[in-house]
Order: structure tokens, then C-alpha cells, then sequence
């Protein structure tokens, strides 16, 4: 009888801690979206959701991962409206030449070959980040990459730079200080 008590004693304080280490992780992920809400950027004041239903279907589950994983520590609009865009070494030269000086402005575009996959990869590695499964993290890079070139870039370069400035003024309006921290000197 004493054997079962003991047993039963050490399994309840394992759940015990187990119930701890779970609410400090869920503390540390509250404290690190507090923290990301608390220094905003201009992509935070864009939309939450784009409409997918023109992408190939397989792309669908990383939106999901991505809505479901990343909100965690910061909002949707924060990589949705970010201005980076991934494109291989042959797609960077047709899409400078349609860009044109927007192309150059950091603030509008950050075009590099990696960008995704390295934020990505980056935010994975936050602790309390939900992203552990090599998996996940592919179908989420997957899905930024076609969703930047598809809302981005070729004949939606005009929107999308429109889109951007807009999001630019208001940030500036609603946080002056954090606009000249970011945005000024680029």
C-alpha cells in the first residue's frame, strides 16, 4: 500500500510541475507579446488576414500554422504587411527593373533571396515558440514566400507600394517616436 501511495504521490507532483513549467511558458509567451505589442511597427496597423483562395492549396496550411502559431508573440499583420519579399538571383533582376526606385526604398521593399527563411528560422528559435517542428516552420516560410511575390511584386507592385505608404503616414501619426527609431534615416 505504501509502494501505490508513493507511486500516486510522485505522479501528482509531476503533474504538479509539469502544470508549472506549462504556466511559466505561458507567462514567458504573454510577456514576449507584450513586449512585441509594445514596440509596433508599421505592419502591425495592416490587415490580419489575406484572402488566399487564389493560392495553390497547398500553401493553406501554412497560413493556418502561421495564424494559429505566430499570434502567439506578435500579431498576423506583422509578417503579412512586413515589406520583405523573397526572391531567387533570376527574379531579383526583372522585379528591380519593374520597381524601380521603390525597389530601393527599405521602407517599401527589403528584397533579398533568404529573407523569409531566415526570420522564419529566427522566431522558431524564440523561447516558448511553438515553431520546434522543422515541418511547420517549412510550410510557413512556404507560404510567405508565395504570399510576398503574390501580393508584392509584378503588376502589384502600384498597390502594394500604396498600401505600404499608407500604413507608413499612419504609424507616423500614432507613434512619432518609434516611426524616427525605425523608418527616418532609410
Amino acid at each position: 500500500m505504501s509502494k501505490r501511495l508513493g507511486l500516486l504521490a510522485g505522479l501528482w507532483l509531476f503533474a504538479g510541475m509539469a502544470a508549472m513549467a506549462a504556466d511559466a511558458k505561458a507567462g514567458k509567451v504573454d510577456k514576449d507579446k507584450e513586449a512585441a505589442l509594445a514596440n509596433p511597427y508599421a505592419n502591425d496597423l495592416g490587415p490580419a488576414e489575406v484572402d488566399i483562395s487564389g493560392y495553390p492549396k497547398e500553401l493553406a496550411a501554412g497560413y493556418k500554422l502561421m495564424k494559429d502559431k505566430c499570434t502567439k508573440c506578435h500579431t498576423t499583420s506583422r509578417p503579412l504587411n512586413a515589406q520583405f519579399v523573397e526572391l531567387k538571383k533570376d527574379e531579383m533582376a526583372t522585379f528591380m527593373k519593374a520597381a524601380g526606385a521603390h525597389a530601393k526604398n527599405e521602407n517599401l521593399y527589403k528584397v533579398d533571396d533568404g529573407v523569409w527563411k531566415r526570420y522564419v528560422k529566427r522566431m522558431a528559435s524564440k523561447p516558448g515558440c511553438e515553431l520546434s517542428k522543422t515541418d511547420d516552420q517549412k510550410e510557413i516560410y512556404k507560404f510567405l514566400v508565395h504570399d510576398s511575390k503574390a501580393r508584392k511584386t509584378g503588376d502589384k507592385i502600384e498597390t502594394w507600394v500604396k498600401h505600404r505608404k499608407d500604413l507608413l503616414t499612419q504609424f507616423k501619426e500614432k507613434y512619432p517616436k518609434r516611426y524616427v527609431e525605425l523608418y527616418s534615416e532609410k
